[in-house]
């Protein structure tokens, strides 16, 4: 708080088990003055470098309107980690999303993308991103190969699978030639649970930019789950002056594939950072995948 500048009052959790964990943190912060904000403590692989990239993403977004988390304070060095203050958005996610609520989120993600579009030519790339569909980038910068060896010791079975789920992704990659999907900036996990609504149903705000890069919008939709939320297209389509074309919405069902590998990965860089994988989630995605 000293390096903040602020006078802390008092600290609360947002959820459980953000304590320990190597990705983000977030707590409640109430000032002494009475201000409400967001202590955010980053994951591990984030830089300062990178951090520049989503501050002014959130600057250019605020200043159009949009409640999003900007930064407050920081971001300073403590314990090893980057933290900052952030500002509070209002509101909660829907709990079960109906329909209509899917076409509305469908209908904000097309408003979003149009705001970003205004920041997409000075933006440049983030650094220490990856387009998700660049498997070869994401694996070395993730230690795909040593994660399955790792693996290979814990459980054979399930390293050769990964090894032919990767095969696979990277084979529909070629196919459907989706490195030369068009680009924008994407959100990069436009999830109900990142979108927040008042009491009155209204829109109050989005939160968590922690993997806004340029990307695909298809991949947009499938880290956005459009799988359980079909709706979404529908909505953006009818809100977007620039409809998603056929082959952007042709990339979605291999994206889903390339996703469950991503996921793969993460399991296998946890396991190399803790020491022991987790089988069943690791499991559970290369089954996902099809493996």
């Amino acid at each position: 708080m000293d390096a903040f500048g602020l006078e802390l009052d008092r600290l609360e959790a947002t959820r459980p088990g953000d304590d320990e964990s190597a990705g983000n943190g977030n707590w409640h912060l109430w000032t002494a003055a009475g201000e409400h904000h967001i202590l955010r403590r980053y994951h591990v692989l984030r830089t300062e470098a990178d951090l520049v990239f989503e501050t002014r993403l959130l600057d250019h977004l605020t200043t159009r309107g949009w409640t999003v988390p900007a930064r407050v304070a920081g971001p300073v060095w403590h314990e090893g980690r980057l933290w900052a203050v952030t500002r509070f958005v209002p509101g909660r996610p829907h709990t079960e999303e109906t329909t209509q609520q899917q076409l509305e989120r469908g209908e904000l993600l097309a408003r979003l993308h149009a705001e970003l579009a205004g920041f997409e030519a000075s933006a440049g790339p983030r650094p220490g991103f990856f387009q998700a569909a660049d498997l070869d980038a994401m694996g070395e910068f993730q230690g795909w190969d040593r994660g399955v060896q790792l693996l290979r010791g814990q459980r054979p079975d399930l390293a050769d699978r990964a090894v032919r789920v990767m095969e696979r992704a990277k084979a529909l990659v070629v196919e459907h030639a989706l490195l030369d999907l068009p680009r924008t900036i994407v959100h990069g996990d436009f999830a109900s649970w990142n979108v927040h609504f008042g009491d009155d149903g209204e829109f109050s705000g989005v939160i968590d930019f922690d993997l806004a890069h340029p990307d695909s919008r298809a991949w947009e939709f499938v880290i956005a789950r459009v799988d359980l939320a079909p709706a979404l297209v529908d909505g953006y389509q009818r809100a977007t002056e620039h409809p998603l074309s056929d082959r952007e919405l042709a990339a979605i069902a291999p994206l889903q594939v390339v996703l469950q590998v991503l996921m793969v990965m993460a399991g296998l860089w946890d396991g190399q950072r803790g020491g022991r994988f987790d089988e069943a989630m690791i499991t559970r995605h290369l089954s996902a995948a099809g493996s």
